[in-house]
């Protein structure tokens, strides 16, 4: 995903003169061709900055371009939460954060890297947009439709993509891939990588999916279990700790039978190795995440 994103904006800067990017000392190397190129003034390596990187993109936007704010998750959001807060979600700027390396992507590097609550941070900010896709074509079209929308948004790019396009080539927000009157679960983002096994494990409950966190849609899943008669039996599947979309369905949805979530720990992960061995321990990889399905819903 994070290779084909630099593809992707690489070229959107060629076309839009509008677009800055500002690297806080990770994907350098793959915007050579465009440090070297006769337009090089609109991207920048601000190195580990990133404070001042949150400073300097709120500037660009107020001049009309549209900056891309690259770097670390922990680094782009933890430690840039004063300034995101003031400069960009107050003042409501066009700037996209895009960061990788989030809950424990970067697991092998150790626990400073780690930030499973990037999402919850970035939702507690007012005006932001967040989001978290599974794939690059959800990616590409988050910053399509997104490029001339006056508020600051957040783009949370995985080391893992999901092969959900593969098995149902386009769909929509919350669209449902798998029907069953039982209950329902909600996807989020990464939390499954292979909807194949999701869909053909006979999990007993209706399956929808969504990538988008700060604007999720109550009134489309209200709808989904009020047209189809399911029980309101609902499993939110988040990559992240919980980053309040539990809430917003609690609040949102009248007589819920049981309402679970299936997401990172709120707990110090003091573990290295790669991502697919934390998920392990965790019991977040896609076996164990559908065996705990199935025990909900059986």
């Amino acid at each position: 995903m994070r290779k084909d994103f630099y593809k992707f904006l690489s070229e959107l800067y060629k076309k839009d003169s509008r677009i800055a990017i500002l690297l806080g000392d990770i994907g350098v190397f793959s915007f050579n061709e465009l440090f070297k190129s006769v337009d090089s003034k609109r991207i920048y390596n601000l190195g580990i900055l990133e404070q001042s990187m949150i400073g300097v993109s709120s500037g660009l936007a107020s001049c009309g371009f549209v900056p891309f704010v690259h770097s670390i998750a922990p680094f782009i959001t933890e430690r840039c939460f004063e300034q995101l807060k003031l400069n960009l979600g107050y003042e409501c700027k066009n700037v996209f954060l895009v960061s990788v390396g989030n809950s424990y992507d970067y697991a092998a590097l150790g626990v400073t890297h780690h930030c499973p609550n990037d999402l919850k941070i970035i939702g507690s900010i007012p005006n932001f947009k967040a989001f978290c896709p599974g794939n690059i074509y959800e990616v590409k079209k988050i910053i399509e439709e997104n490029i001339n929308v006056e508020r600051p948004k957040y783009i949370r790019l995985s080391e893992t993509s999901h092969n959900l396009s593969d098995i149902k080539g386009q769909y929509a927000d919350l669209d449902i891939l798998q029907l069953d009157k039982n209950g329902i679960c909600v996807v989020i983002g990464t939390a499954i990588k292979d909807f194949k096994k999701l869909l053909n494990s006979d999990t007993k409950s209706t399956i929808v999916y969504s990538y988008n966190t700060s604007d999720f849609d109550i009134s489309k899943l209200k709808s989904t279990i009020e047209e189809h008669g399911i029980k309101k039996k609902i499993t939110v599947i988040e990559p992240s700790y919980e980053c309040g979309i539990l809430s917003k369905i609690a609040i949102g949805v009248d007589r819920i039978e049981f309402l679970r979530s299936i997401c990172v720990p709120n707990k110090f992960i003091d573990k290295y190795g790669s991502k697919k061995e934390i998920d392990e321990f965790l019991g977040l990889d896609d076996e164990s995440i559908i065996n705990r399905i199935n025990n909900l819903y059986g």
